[in-house]
């Protein structure tokens, strides 16, 4: 059996509807960035050309130096749309992080939500 990326993101949402503990909020954080990684990762894919890693290290990092620096023509909508979608993986790689490696910083309600709603949002884009 596999998943998708949105059936990740509805899996973070559904967690958060529930969320009441910083664990279930760290895993909330978690769920949310991977499913929208894939979903990037996949309109990445689907792109006329590839954009530019740069020095970027690592399969994520290099994902969102690609969407960031997209190498289609800065006319076509895409070009944008690229841009956009490594700025939200950004922010909920940061998050991902934080609630997946540092276990003294705080992952609170809205750190979640923000997750939650952000991850929704690239689901959204890329489909």
């Amino acid at each position: 059996m596999s998943s998708t990326a949105q059936e990740w993101v509805e899996c973070a949402a559904a967690l958060m509807r529930h969320a009441t503990t910083e664990p279930q909020y760290r895993t909330v954080c978690s769920r949310a960035y991977y499913g929208a990684f894939h979903a990037a990762n996949e309109f990445h894919r689907r792109l006329p050309a590839p954009g530019t890693v740069g020095r970027a290290s690592g399969r994520h990092d290099q994902l969102i130096q690609q969407l960031c620096n997209p190498m289609i023509r800065p006319n076509d909508a895409k070009h944008a749309l690229s841009k956009a979608i490594g700025l939200d993986l950004i922010t909920l790689r940061n998050a991902r992080v934080r609630a997946d490696y540092h276990p003294s910083e705080n992952v609170n309600h809205d750190v979640a939500e923000q997750s939650t709603q952000l991850a929704a949002k690239v689901i959204r884009k890329t489909t």
